[in-house]
């Protein structure tokens, strides 16, 4: 897969402002190859909200987060989820940019993969909770394991799905990935 195919791929949901992020890695190769066009995207959508931050785990593997801050904000500024997080240690009291911050270094530095990160990425609290805890009781596996919600879920990961290869679709067909964004955000009526 090229470098935007795997953007596309792996985040188009959150950088057409449907999810809140994405996290997924990209072979160092893959990604010196687009490391241009990166420069020159992530001007075009900060300008929306939507960041792409990229994170060195190794010589051989970059691991990206990408956002979009305002569905962050919002799933951060949750009661619940703040109340989680700060068992979990986040600076929950210093604002979502301190939070954002802590989940990037532990991310980048910390050798076990930090569980807590599904309600980032906009998954519900009880079923990142639930899959913490080990339970078997999951009724829908698909980008994440569900364990409540099952219908929200499904409408969910088939959106985030339609996202996808909509914006594969464009770029396939030779459109860079922020005009695909742009279109699929233009059918949505945004």
């Amino acid at each position: 897969m090229s470098f935007d195919e795997t953007i596309i791929h792996c985040s188009a949901p959150a950088l057409c402002g449907i999810k809140p992020a994405s996290l997924f890695s990209m072979n160092s190769e893959c990604y010196d190859t687009g490391r241009g066009k990166l420069s020159e995207w992530r001007g075009v959508f900060a300008k929306s909200g939507r960041y792409l931050v990229p994170l060195r785990k190794s010589d051989a593997m970059v691991l990206f987060f990408v956002f979009d801050k305002i569905l962050l904000d919002g799933v951060l500024g949750d009661a619940l989820t703040e109340s989680y997080l700060k068992e979990k240690g986040y600076p929950v009291g210093r604002g979502s940019g301190a939070v954002l911050a802590e989940l990037l270094h532990r991310l980048a530095f910390q050798e076990s993969f930090p569980h807590e990160v599904g309600v980032f990425l906009g998954y519900p609290l009880g079923d990142v909770i639930a899959f913490e805890r080990g339970e078997k009781n999951c009724k829908l596996a698909g980008l994440w394991k569900v364990y409540g919600g099952e219908k929200e879920a499904k409408r969910k990961m088939a959106l985030y799905k339609s996202c996808t290869e909509f914006c594969a679709e464009l770029i396939r067909s030779g459109v860079s990935v922020p005009a695909s964004v742009q279109k699929f955000t233009g059918t949505q009526g945004k």
